[in-house]
């Protein structure tokens, strides 16, 4: 039981991991301006247009979460805006959440003997709320303060795609690949601290469906970089506006604030 506990605790951080790449639409700026805007404005049209992204309230998607060894759980994720998001899940029949609403986050995991809501570390908040907008950062890209490099072509899976670094206002990088022929993401890369080591986190993107106007990858594969096993997260269903009250993403009463500075509580 102890190590499927510890299989859980690292596919959560990769699925949220990927989670976040769903939502990373960049302003791009910098090397390569003309190319790069074009690209923009063939991502945003490719992805069902800005208009379309606009209309969106809330969303949910839910699926099946790949633990490893042949494990799937059933999972729920649901954003509304402004910038809330929350990703729940069921394993040993407990169901598990991890939430922020804009300003702050909490997260509850009965399967690691943490049956009570626990305020989450900064930098589990950074990381989740940093992917929360449902429509991505292109937008507003510009008042964050995101800086990006168009660093040149990469073959990913037989397919040219252009690869672009991005740096985040906190300095944080991330490595953003778009198909050349779809101008849709083929491939994430972030780096994230398991178990004291500093990994890179690679989760590529499939099968891209369309729901109400909005296209959406319904396949993810996510693995550490170097590792021969990889995690596979499926979206069954989508739904688009779906009615969800803001209390949904609120922190318990319960929470226990003195875990938000213990970093050795994270995922």
């Amino acid at each position: 039981m102890k190590q499927s506990k510890i299989r859980v605790a690292v596919a959560v951080v990769l699925v949220l991991g990927g989670f976040l790449a769903l939502n990373s639409v960049y302003h791009f700026t910098g090397g390569h301006g003309r190319v790069v805007d074009a690209l923009i404005a063939r991502n945003v049209a490719a992805r069902g247009g800005a208009e379309a992204w606009r209309a969106v309230d809330s969303l949910r998607l839910a699926g099946q979460m790949d633990l490893g060894q042949g494990m799937y759980v059933p999972y729920v994720m649901e954003q509304k805006r402004p910038d809330k998001m929350c990703l729940e899940f069921v394993f040993d029949d407990e169901t598990a959440i991890q939430c922020v609403n804009g300003d702050s986050g909490w997260k509850l995991l009965p399967f690691l003997g943490r049956d009570k809501p626990e305020a989450m570390t900064d930098q589990e908040y950074r990381e989740m709320a940093g992917g929360a907008a449902i429509d991505g950062l292109l937008f507003n890209s510009a008042e964050r303060g995101y800086k990006v490099k168009l660093l040149g072509k990469e073959m990913i899976a037989g397919r040219a795609a252009l690869k672009l670094q991005v740096t985040l206002a906190s300095g944080a990088v991330r490595w953003i690949y778009v198909d050349e022929e779809t101008a849709l993401e083929v491939k994430r890369e972030s780096t994230r601290m398991l178990r004291g080591e500093e990994r890179i986190v690679e989760t590529f993107y499939y099968d891209w469906q369309e729901s109400d106007g909005l296209l959406i990858p319904r396949r993810q594969e996510t693995q550490m970089k170097g590792d021969a096993e990889s995690r596979l997260l499926t979206v069954d269903s989508v739904t688009v506006n779906p009615p969800i009250n803001d209390q949904r993403f609120a922190r318990p009463s319960a929470v226990n604030n003195e875990s938000a500075d213990n970093g050795s509580n994270s995922l």
